[in-house]
């Protein structure tokens, strides 16, 4: 009995013990409002992030995706005929004088380690091409980064965009910079290299990228090249080579510095710059042509009647029946006449043979 005793205590124990376990205990709640304000802030920051997503993917596949893939369908932009450009014989050989600069403007370029400077550059031109871009040194090379017309293009809006998006504030300064960087969308481009300006023997079609980033609490508007192949090098041979890729460059620009570029970039400006282009080809040095053979002598013209002018007109006469009244001469006068008459038919009567006319048969 004892046993049964104590085993039902224990037992009643541990059930008074594992239901106090199971009891909660309330605590005190105080709602000031705080907490509900932050979800609802933490709701709207995540519909407008995720609406802004979906807004910068179509407006990428808009700006980028349907401009290269009409700019494919027109054709390679950037083939080999077309990048040669109005050029003399010697400079092809030597592949020179690709461009031609335009214009001295500015830009700013960040070193691997230390603050943005600024960089002197050139706008140029291909002559004789729809290719046009800016110059500059990049570390210790020189680069010519150039963009034909669909790509001038989509460069154009990128910076329009960018302007937008700074006007209305909604340039984000805590985003990474491997996103903004490539915000606004991607063309191909064409880039010349070489050790000086002069001859740039070595060129790339790279992957440009456009976006915006962040120095110092500063916006810039930026262009990314990416690394591309040297395809002026056979691999084979130049495997390992420096010279064997292109290094990745970024380029910043200011709102004025931008503008500037697309400026000088716009359909407008580059089709007077063709215009002139066509125009200088054909020039002042352009031979002349000569023809030596004989020129054949113009026939006679025959003579033009001069028609008496109204007013020096003889006018005519009309003579009537009767004849006017002369006056009687003199008779001195009348002396005179009648000897002149008689000298006068004298000889005449001499002079003209006797006609005799033809018997009738």
């Amino acid at each position: 009995m004892k046993k049964t005793a104590i085993a039902a205590v224990i037992l009643l124990a541990l059930a008074g013990a594992a239901f106090c376990e199971k009891q909660e205990i309330p605590v005190d709640v105080y709602d000031d409002g705080t907490e509900q304000a932050q979800e609802q802030k933490d709701a709207i920051k995540r519909k407008k992030e995720k609406e802004e997503k979906k807004t910068k993917k179509e407006t990428k596949i808009k700006w980028n995706t349907k401009a290269n893939k009409e700019a494919a369908m027109q054709g390679d932009p950037y083939n080999k005929k077309k990048m040669l450009g109005i050029r003399g014989f010697g400079e092809r050989l030597l592949n020179i004088n690709k461009f031609t600069k335009m214009e001295a403007f500015s830009l700013y370029l960040k070193p691997t380690i230390g603050n943005l400077w600024t960089r002197k550059a050139h706008l140029i031109y291909r002559e004789g091409t729809d290719v046009a871009g800016f110059e500059m040194y990049y570390d210790s090379s020189a680069y010519a980064l150039q963009f034909a017309k669909v790509a001038r293009g989509i460069l154009i809006d990128a910076v329009n965009h960018y302007f937008d998006d700074f006007d209305q504030k909604r340039l984000d300064r805590k985003a990474k910079h491997s996103k903004t960087r490539e915000v606004y969308g991607f063309c191909e481009a064409y880039e010349d290299f070489g050790v000086i300006s002069g001859m740039m023997m070595y060129y790339s079609r790279p992957k440009v990228f456009f976006g915006y980033m962040f120095e110092k609490n500063t916006p810039y508007f930026t262009i990314n090249v990416r690394k591309a192949k040297n395809l002026a090098v056979n691999e084979k041979t130049e495997e390992g080579s420096l010279k064997a890729t292109v290094i990745e460059q970024t380029y910043y620009f200011t709102k004025a510095q931008a503008k500037r570029l697309a400026a000088f970039l716009s359909d407008a400006n580059i089709d007077s710059l063709m215009a002139k282009s066509a125009v200088d080809e054909i020039g002042d040095d352009q031979a002349d042509a000569y023809d030596d053979s004989a020129v054949e002598a113009p026939s006679p013209a025959a003579p033009e009647e001069t028609a008496v002018p109204e007013e020096t007109a003889v006018p005519v006469k009309i003579e009537t029946n009767k004849a006017p009244a002369e006056p009687a001469p003199a008779p001195a006068a009348q002396e005179e006449q009648a000897e002149q008459s008689a000298q006068e038919s004298e000889p005449a009567a001499k002079a003209e043979p006797a006609v005799q006319s033809e018997p009738a048969q």
